[in-house]
């Protein structure tokens, strides 16, 4: 029995691919997300999910990353699920579909700025 439960808590972190966002709730939440097919094509672009509201979003470069529609962070940077430093964001019509989404007046202000 015990090694059966150090097995299934050894699949959660060593290599997989949740096991750093303990730390972080929305974090994980949007690990969900963005590992739960929105950016791996198995759910639609724009599929709520259940606990947060997100949106797939892409980068310049065509990668998908995972925006959270609600707020920002303390240091008043998007909540992009992935984003690597230097991301730059495919801006084309993402600001009518924050508009859409009905995003945060903060997700649309700081979007907009890094848009412009």
């Amino acid at each position: 029995m015990m090694f059966g439960t150090a097995s299934a808590l050894a699949a959660c972190n060593g290599g997989d691919r949740l096991g750093e966002l303990q730390t972080k709730p929305i974090a994980a939440l949007m690990s969900r997300a963005y590992y739960g097919g929105m950016c791996e094509g198995v759910a639609s672009a724009d599929e709520q999910i259940e606990d947060i509201r997100a949106m797939k979003i892409h980068t310049s470069a065509g990668d998908c990353r995972v925006l959270y529609l609600d707020g920002v962070d303390r240091a008043g940077e998007l909540l992009i699920y992935a984003e690597k430093p230097g991301d730059r964001l495919a801006c084309v019509g993402l600001l009518q579909r924050l508009k859409e989404k009905n995003a945060s007046a903060a997700v649309s202000a700081k979007a907009a700025e890094r848009c412009s």
